[in-house]
């Protein structure tokens, strides 16, 4: 049974679906668009934590769009991140992930203040062996860093858009 759901406006919680609507996001290589889902930062964000190992390669870690595989290849390869965030349970939905730089992005855009202005938020977006993408929230950059840095996460959740 397909079931119609009409999200709030950006920037409002979402009741039922775990958190507070940050927008849509297009799909990419014949995927739907979704609707992306912020979980709360008193559940949902975990602060001073590295990204992973500096120096080792995350295959499946590199995509600027998907953060669910992202982080799927990031809790398989054993990054505590990564299983942190997939193991969350926020009103009854186990599905979130790490953004992605695309999905922070749109963070940045539409729920800056929903963040620390002052703390760089890591992405489920790989740079390389030892930097991954992080992302500003206070003017909205985004770069690379040490994965061996502290930085903070914020899980978030899809909520795929069909037709």
């Amino acid at each position: 049974m397909n079931q119609t759901l009409t999200p709030p406006r950006i920037g409002q919680p979402w009741p039922g679906q775990g958190g507070i609507y940050a927008g849509i996001i297009a799909g990419r290589n014949g995927a739907p668009d979704y609707h992306l889902v912020l979980a709360p930062a008193d559940t949902g964000e975990i602060q001073n934590i590295e990204w992973g190992r500096r120096g080792e390669k995350i295959t499946g870690a590199y995509s600027y769009h998907d953060g669910r595989a992202n982080t799927a290849a990031m809790a398989a390869a054993g990054l505590v991140l990564a299983q942190r965030i997939t193991a969350l349970q926020i009103d009854g939905h186990a599905d979130y992930h790490l953004p992605s730089q695309a999905e922070a992005h749109l963070l940045a855009a539409n729920l800056k203040d929903h963040f620390s202005q002052t703390d760089w938020y890591w992405t489920s977006t790989q740079y390389s062996a030892v930097l991954a993408w992080t992302q500003d929230f206070d003017v909205g950059n985004q770069d690379f860093s040490y994965k061996s840095w502290q930085a903070s996460a914020r899980a978030v959740r899809m909520i795929q858009i069909t037709p």
